[in-house]
């Protein structure tokens, strides 16, 4: 008999509803769904943060935060630690993805992030050889615990591969439309690096932050990467075209005032069916006296081509439903800050005229990062913002998205 286990993806309601942390457990009181999905939160952030901390590719990072997922869909808080559950998690990542770390500098790094207000506990984790055992040996016993959890499923596919090819299509498509040059307002200033950029690296940029940060969400327990890319893709969209006063103007229609962005999004689909189809008979006919750099731009093509028809399936057979329904968790998750202690703090926007005075959102669990990003620009009045909001001090607000130099897929430029 198999161990193997695939994933089986699942409605939100029917996972809110099997949570088996709302259930009792022995003398333990089941928790609340608001209790279990802060506690969820915290986790995926917990690993987020070591994983920037440690230099992770995003693809670790990301795998960890699905088992993480995985694990309490089937195990509760009650009696499962969630900062062992995150290490084991990371731990198994790090293997998996052939980008190891020594156990003792993940839980290093992880009980630091969770006891940084606490100096005395934190200088005993790290000093006391006996504490550090019972730790490590709990860790691998989770572990042991994990890998039958997960049914031995390793392979973890991530949404950030999509996203790239995404960006393509969106290039190639504003390429196609203006064949004698994209207009300027397709130019548009980045706020955090203060240059020029085309409109499409900022759609990617946002499309990468709202996939990274919908890792706190159990999204990847309801569809797969890919139509995670496509909904975080089609939202970046939406974002940077309102932010930056409509600057995909002329590429979509116009009714009754408002514009008809869905319009857009499926002419970028079937510009890229069309050509990436008649790509694939040529290449059929390719000829051996090609140069060097003609064979290096077919092949490129080709792969587009290749991650376009994964791409066209999932979108086809993705219902509008559950595009809102994806959407929906995406923007509920920037209305709240979770503290580490548990408290939830609502973001701090005051609109203009409201009285008050402007204030920054509070910070996350990290202690440097708002979840809540920022509009880039204050007469805008947005909750999303196309870029990682600024920061003082931690690896993302210095680097943009996670590690990127050195994730296996590339990571888009900040």
């Amino acid at each position: 008999m198999s161990l193997l286990r695939k994933v089986e993806y699942r409605k939100v309601d029917d996972l809110d509803a099997n949570k088996p942390s709302l259930r009792h457990c022995g003398n333990k009181k089941g928790l609340e769904l608001s209790a279990i999905k802060k506690l969820e939160h915290l986790g995926a952030t917990n690993i987020v943060h070591v994983g920037q901390k440690l230099n992770l590719p995003i693809n670790t990072i990301h795998t960890a935060v699905h088992y993480f997922h995985r694990f309490y869909a089937e195990h509760t808080f009650q009696e499962q630690d969630r900062l062992q559950v995150a290490t084991a998690c990371l731990f198994l990542a790090t293997k998996v993805e052939e980008s190891p770390r020594h156990l003792k500098e993940i839980i290093q790094q992880m009980y630091v992030a969770r006891y940084r207000k606490h100096p005395s506990t934190r200088k005993k984790l790290l000093t006391d050889s006996v504490t550090y055992e019972m730790i490590k040996d709990r860790i691998l016993v989770v572990e042991r615990s994990l890998l039958y959890t997960i049914g031995f499923d390793f392979n973890v596919e991530t949404p950030y591969i999509y996203l790239m090819c995404l960006t393509m299509v969106l290039a190639d498509y504003i390429r196609s439309k203006f064949p004698n040059g994209a207009p300027q307002q397709m130019y548009v200033e980045n706020p955090k690096t203060k240059t020029r950029e085309h409109v499409s690296q900022l759609v990617k940029q946002g499309a990468w932050n709202f996939a990274t940060d919908s890792l706190r969400l159990t999204l990847s327990l309801q569809v797969s990467s890919v139509k995670i890319a496509i909904v975080c893709f089609y939202l970046s969209m939406k974002l940077v075209n309102k932010t930056f006063d409509q600057c995909f103007e002329g590429l979509y229609h116009v009714e009754e005032g408002k514009p008809v962005f869905h319009k857009l999004w499926c002419d970028m689909m079937n510009f890229a069916h069309n050509r990436y189809t008649q790509r694939e008979s040529e290449s059929q006919r390719r000829e051996t006296d090609l140069s060097k750099t003609q064979k290096e731009k077919l092949e490129e093509e080709d792969r587009k081509r290749v991650m376009f028809e994964a791409i066209k399936t999932e979108a086809l057979s993705i219902s509008f439903d559950k595009i809102q329904m994806c959407v929906k968790q995406i923007t509920e998750m920037y209305e709240q800050n979770v503290m580490e202690d548990g408290q939830i703090v609502q973001p701090k926007f005051v609109k203009e005229g409201s009285g008050g005075g402007s204030s920054a959102p509070e910070a996350n669990s990290n202690g440097k990062r708002p979840y809540t990003p920022t509009s880039p620009t204050p007469e805008h009045d947005t909750p999303y913002s196309p870029s990682s909001p600024s920061g003082n001090g931690s690896q993302q607000d210095k680097a943009g998205p996670p590690v990127e130099k050195k994730q296996k897929v590339g990571a888009p430029g900040v």
